[in-house]
């Protein structure tokens, strides 16, 4: 750990944590607790020096408990009792000293230490915040008011200052005490600016994201729309448009139109901004999937839209930072041809889930497959009417056939899963790599699940992965091999060298041609090496 790590894990306690303001107070406290304690280390020295025991022993013990300060700082991270401990310590020296060294004098350079009550309060104020610094500066005037009944009484304050010496310890006193108000005053301001610069940043990222947010939903294929909590459509992208005939300007800052409503006039989005809980209760049969926070996907029949259709309707609450509801949205997809009965009939590719080239087949509640379209068809080799009530396990490999089962039986269970990555064989014996999209849906008669599985082609990216671990295992069983032969010609190299050199033959031995013939074997090492 370098040594600015450390400074900075000591300066803040080692917390961590995204409230800039609450790192801010703690380094704050930090540094005035070392501060305090190196000027009781130096003003004891001085009370020392003009033989002012009992300052002295102030002093020593105020800078001794400004350390138990900073330790309870650091192990309970709580900065109104740290905080409020530091500050006692603080104001008991200053009592202690203060009343020692005249308080209250006709002489009137001597008052002029009572500026350091100003400071404690507003420092009392920026750590522990406005109750704690009401209840300090209360305790200060207290303070005041019996030093003030005391000097009327006619007490005498002692003053163990040297009369010589009293004027400037008295307007030192001022003059540090000035300081330490400015300083905190600068920190105010310091604060002020960097509360106004982080919401100006948040501001700037919450119109950010609005913007990001309404062009993707604007331009989302998928009819999507947002409702705010008095149940007014405040977005209404394209494909809604598309889908209903209604169009932007004559539904925002309306209620959501009757074709979209599956409740008594209301749609999923207002019956979550109702009572999230009545999507359970109404609709349970219904339900595909759902989250903790709230999100579900209910498959429901919109008969008003077109001819009627059958659509998976994802719905979401909008959250505020307190997590009370603001809105919510709604997402629709038209699965009619996939959800329907005549599942032989593929008329409407674009109205199928996934894309038109997507195999896409269907499994029941027995294991069987109850729909096969033209792109499994065409994938696979299989016509529909030999695939239709198959097991779909007689064309899985036997390499993906366990997370297979065990996929489709959790998606039963109302799960979905994408990017499950599994390997069948088509009609021909060829294997075909897939990437599937499956989850669960309602059958039509709403009295059992079904399960969906999209099927992305990805053979050819599969194969070319293949081909590749072989020519790095081919390389790399060639390399070796290279290597081995490299060894081994030094090894005869550095034998015949010796050998020549015991027979003392008067002619050097001519090596130039394995020297070339290292060379071009240490050349194609590194081609090999590069490849």
């Amino acid at each position: 750990m370098s040594l600015k790590s450390l400074f900075n894990n000591f300066i803040t306690c080692g917390i961590k944590s995204p409230d800039l303001e609450r790192i801010t107070k703690f380094k704050s406290l930090n540094t005035f607790l070392c501060i305090l304690i190196l000027l009781s280390l130096f003003l004891g020295l001085f009370y020392f020096n003009i033989k002012a025991d009992l300052l002295f022993y102030t002093t020593i013990g105020a800078g001794i408990l400004a350390i138990s300060a900073l330790i309870l700082l650091r192990l309970t991270k709580n900065l109104i009792v740290a905080g409020n401990y530091a500050f006692f310590v603080l104001w008991a020296a200053f009592l202690i000293i203060r009343w020692n060294t005249g308080a209250m004098s006709e002489g009137g350079l001597i008052l002029l230490s009572w500026i350091w009550n100003a400071a404690l309060i507003l420092m009392a104020v920026f750590i522990t915040g406005y109750l704690w610094g009401t209840i300090w500066g209360a305790l200060i005037f207290f303070e005041t008011g019996v030093a003030v009944y005391l000097f009327r009484s006619g007490y005498k304050f002692p003053n163990l200052i040297p009369p010589d010496i009293s004027p400037i310890y008295s307007l030192g006193a001022y003059l540090s005490g000035l300081l330490v108000i400015l300083l905190i005053a600068f920190m105010y301001e310091k604060e002020k600016t960097d509360v106004l610069d982080r919401e100006q940043v948040r501001s700037r990222t919450l119109v950010e994201s609005k913007n990001y947010i309404d062009t993707l939903v604007e331009k989302s294929p998928l009819p999507t729309f947002v409702v705010d909590v008095e149940h007014r459509v405040i977005q209404w992208n394209r494909a809604c448009q598309q889908m209903t005939g209604v169009s932007v300007e004559e539904i925002i800052g309306k209620k959501v139109p009757v074709s979209l409503c599956v409740d008594s006039q209301r749609s999923l989005a207002d019956i979550m901004i109702e009572n999230p809980d009545t999507i359970i209760d109404k609709f349970s049969g219904s339900i595909v999937s759902k989250t903790d926070s709230g999100f579900f996907e209910v498959g429901v029949p919109l008969p008003d839209i077109k001819e009627g259709i059958q659509a998976i309707v994802a719905v979401a609450p909008i959250l505020d930072i307190n997590g009370s509801i603001k809105g919510a949205i709604q997402i629709m997809q038209d699965v009619t041809n996939v959800q329907g009965g005549t599942y032989n009939v593929y008329n409407n590719h674009g109205q199928a889930v996934g894309s038109p080239s997507n195999a896409i087949y269907k499994i029941d509640s027995k294991g069987k497959i109850s729909f096969w379209n033209k792109a499994c068809e065409e994938n696979f080799g299989y016509p529909s009417s030999k695939m239709i009530g198959n097991n779909p396990l007689t064309f899985v490999s036997k390499s993906t056939r366990r997370p297979f089962r065990e996929t489709i039986i959790r998606v039963f269970k109302g799960e979905s899963f994408n990017g499950e990555e599994w390997k069948y064989y088509s009609a021909q014996g060829e294997p075909v790599h897939v990437l599937a999209r499956v989850y669960p849906v309602q059958t039509i008669d709403g009295k059992s699940k079904e399960c969906v599985v999209v099927n992305t082609d990805i053979t050819d990216l599969a194969l070319r992965m293949k081909e590749l671990e072989r020519e790095a295992i081919d390389a790399k069983e060639k390399l070796k091999s290279m290597n081995d032969e490299y060894a081994l010609l030094r090894k005869n190299i550095a034998t015949y060298i010796r050998k020549k050199d015991i027979e003392k033959f008067d002619e050097e031995p001519d090596t130039s041609m394995l020297k070339e013939e290292v060379k071009s074997l240490k050349k194609d090492i590194e081609d090999l090496k590069k490849e």
